[in-house]
């Protein structure tokens, strides 16, 4: 081969690398604004290759900018147009160029932790009005459930994993307090989803169990979907159960 090729295929090399690095010499920590008023009138489709994100700005953009560019994305309303939320978020991946960016990224965990972190949970719901309660109960679950997102789970090193399953316990907890006045079934099911789907990676053996022997506990596990309060209690006690193991390892 030479001396003179490798040297050639080498210059080269660095000067795509060069390339990469100048065309995002700035990263961009701002919201992508999506082209909401152009789209008005435009078939589904068109919204849909409108609102992708142009590659050069999606690589820019910086994680924190880049989920929040994903949490609102005009049609991730279409998450609740599905029998379940896993096929709802599924459907809103295929139309939506931003996650598939996130779930490349390395920092994605401590992106979304951090978010989410500064979620409130505490809100005051007879100040507010049914719309603006169920606007602010949907922005909590669009972020659970790009979380519960097995692209996230699988990647979580073990002080990752015990962070985020004690937040998500507790803020289950706050869920479980009010659930017959707001919550509901449908507002817990991806707090329990991230935390038995936790418990489902790491076999633990008495959440298997369940798994196999109750479908029910399957289709939340599977579907994020929870059609039975049963469901809630049993992700809820062994959850306990299992973050003591957790924090003892």
């Amino acid at each position: 081969m030479g001396y003179r090729k490798i040297s050639m295929l080498l210059c080269f090399f660095f000067f795509v690398i060069g390339c990469k690095k100048k065309d995002c010499e700035e990263v961009i920590d701002q919201v992508y604004v999506y082209p909401i008023e152009a789209a008005k009138g435009k078939s589904f489709d068109e919204r849909t290759e409108m609102f992708k994100i142009p590659e050069q700005t999606l690589h820019c953009l910086s994680t924190d900018a880049l989920i929040k560019s994903c949490i609102s994305y005009p049609e991730m309303r279409l998450m609740w147009t599905m029998s379940d939320l896993q096929g709802g978020f599924d459907k809103v991946n295929a139309m939506c160029n931003g996650f598939g960016e996130l779930f490349g990224r390395g920092e994605k965990y401590q992106g979304l932790i951090n978010l989410y972190k500064h979620l409130s949970f505490n809100q005051d719901w007879k100040s507010y009005s049914d719309l603006e309660n169920g606007r602010y109960m949907d922005n909590i679950v669009r972020h659970e459930l790009i979380i519960a997102q097995y692209e996230i789970l699988n990647d979580l090193t073990s002080p990752e994993k015990i962070e985020l399953f004690q937040l998500t316990l507790d803020n289950q907890k706050k869920k479980y307090a009010l659930a017959h006045q707001y919550w509901g079934l449908d507002g817990m099911a991806t707090t329990c989803a991230i935390l038995s789907r936790i418990m489902y990676l790491d076999k633990y053996q008495p959440l298997i169990e369940e798994y196999n022997n109750n479908k029910l506990m399957l289709i939340n596990v599977a579907n994020i979907l929870i059609l039975d309060s049963d469901v809630v209690n049993k992700t809820m006690s062994l959850s306990e159960d299992y973050l003591k193991i957790l924090k003892n390892k």
